[in-house]
Parts: C-alpha cells; structure tokens; sequence
C-alpha cells in the first residue's frame, strides 16, 4: 500500500509562474475566494487541503511576479476580474528567507553559453 508522503511524492503540478513541472510537495497551492467586492482573493494553501479549484507556484517571488504579470491565477482559476495577491506574496516573501533558491533558478546565470 502506498502511503500519504509517498503518493505525494508522485503527484506532479505545473507552476502558473514558470511553467515547470515540480513535484507537488515543492509548490503552494492557491486558491480563490471570492469577495463581497469586485476582487477575487487568493488565498495560500500550504497543507493543500482547502476546497476548490488550485493553482501551483514555486516558493518564489519571481515565480509569483511571472504569475501576476501573466495573470495565470485567473487563467488557471477561471475567475474573471482583478486577482488580489496580497496574501500569497507576504507567505512567499516571509518564506524566501527560510528557504534556499529553487533548483529551477539555481543555475540561471551559469546557463549563459558563449559560441
């Protein structure tokens, strides 16, 4: 029998932001609750265990900047209108400094070849 840490292991999501494929237990889930008002907001979900639709980014700021200028939330949420992001930024910058750089921007400055 496969357990719960195991089967997260498995379970591949795509960050809105970059686009990559990262396992599960790498990303935030987000997800959307709608307001009174005419914005939608997000709301992290670290335990990924609120109900509704999800969205995946990397504990990134870049990877969550990419995102907004995108407006891959709304996409990947299907809402329509303004996308508060207030919440998911102050987790993602508060994170930053616990967590080391991602794999996936890790290496960017090495990545330049001369020919």
């Amino acid at each position: 029998m496969i357990s719960g840490s195991q089967r997260d292991a498995a379970v591949v999501r795509t960050c809105v932001g970059c686009r990559r494929r990262a396992p599960a237990s790498e990303l935030l889930r987000v997800v959307v609750r709608r307001s009174e008002g005419s914005d939608n907001r997000l709301i992290p979900d670290p335990q990924r265990r609120l109900s509704g639709r999800g969205a995946h980014v990397h504990h990134s700021s870049n990877c969550l900047e990419q995102a907004v200028r995108k407006r891959a939330f709304a996409r990947a949420l299907r809402i329509e209108g303004a996308v508060d992001v207030a919440a998911v930024r102050t987790l993602v910058e508060s994170e930053s400094a616990e967590r080391p750089t991602p794999a996936h921007e890790a290496g960017r400055d090495r990545m330049k070849t001369t020919r």
